[in-house]
């Protein structure tokens, strides 16, 4: 399995998005998944990116009630949102789940970068990153009542 880099506590200023406790987790070259406590005027709650070639293919803002959303080719949509129907932080996460190991195919097709679309993943290691994702994800919200 691919090795889990943590990097507890850190904060980066990402445009305007701010992750905290950030934890990577390396797929396959050039491909990795972000899970984080994102705190940013955009929201505040666990989330996850997944970055192909750098380009951030997927976001998933698992805030719960009706500000669950999740993104995908965020450049080239602007950060439009997708919004989860209302439900809980751990039904966002499971949805979360879903959109990525199921779209990942159609997310990349649809990237309008042709070496993103080139990118091939490996579903095994999807799985796993998705099933750590989740983990993680649910981690960050029961640290926080949600």
């Amino acid at each position: 399995m691919p090795l889990v880099l943590n990097v507890h506590l850190w904060r980066s200023n990402m445009g305007s998005q701010r992750k905290k406790d950030l934890v990577t987790y390396p797929l396959q070259d050039q491909v990795r998944l972000e899970v984080y406590w994102r705190d940013d005027e955009g929201g505040h709650g666990p989330a996850s990116s997944l970055y192909v070639l750098e380009e951030e293919v997927f976001r998933f803002d698992c805030f719960g009630g009706d500000q669950g959303h999740y993104h995908f080719n965020l450049r080239q949509n602007r950060g439009q949102r997708w919004y989860y129907e209302e439900s809980t932080v751990q039904e966002n996460i499971d949805r979360s789940v879903f959109e990525m190991t199921k779209n990942l195919p159609f997310c990349l097709w649809t990237n309008h970068d042709s070496n993103v679309q080139s990118v091939k993943i490996d579903q095994e290691k999807l799985d796993w990153a998705a099933d750590q994702m989740r983990e993680k994800l649910l981690e960050f919200a029961g640290q926080l009542g949600f």
